[in-house]
């Protein structure tokens, strides 16, 4: 069963990650290109991955990319969410970081680009949930 076919369910699920004033989700706009890397790394943002929101977006994508529309690895997200009333991205300049620190990869699966988790991707979220006394995420995993 597909929980998150609309995209307000995302923005909930969203709010319980991080609740600060900027979710890190997005509406996909026509100048946005999701679908390639190169799109991800421009337009240098100079943030780090410790902050709450860092954290709260990449357990909001791993959430979030149990109901994908395709098939995805245990610890992957779509560059790209396809909801049934819209498309949504994650925010780009967490996923910069995330690139820039090594805590994700890019990966094309067919003609979608997905981020796998590293091993000190991994790391960094059981030992972000721990420090946050986070009980809600037990693991990385399903």
């Amino acid at each position: 069963m597909r929980i998150a076919q609309r995209a307000s369910y995302a923005n909930r699920l969203a709010k319980t990650f991080y609740s600060g004033d900027s979710l890190p989700l997005s509406v996909v706009k026509s100048a946005d290109n999701p679908l390639s890397l190169d799109w991800w790394t421009t337009n240098f943002q100079a943030e780090s991955p410790d902050s709450d929101r860092h954290i709260g977006a990449l357990k909001l994508y791993l959430a979030l990319s149990r109901f994908s529309k395709i098939e995805l690895l245990e610890n992957t997200f779509p560059a790209r969410f396809d909801f049934d009333d819209q498309s949504m991205r994650p925010d780009k300049g967490v996923i910069k970081v995330l690139l820039d620190r090594l805590l994700v990869k890019p990966r094309m699966m067919g003609a979608q680009l997905v981020f796998d988790l590293t091993e000190a991707g991994q790391s960094y979220v059981l030992q972000r949930t721990a420090e946050n006394g986070d009980v809600r995420v037990q693991s990385v995993g399903p």
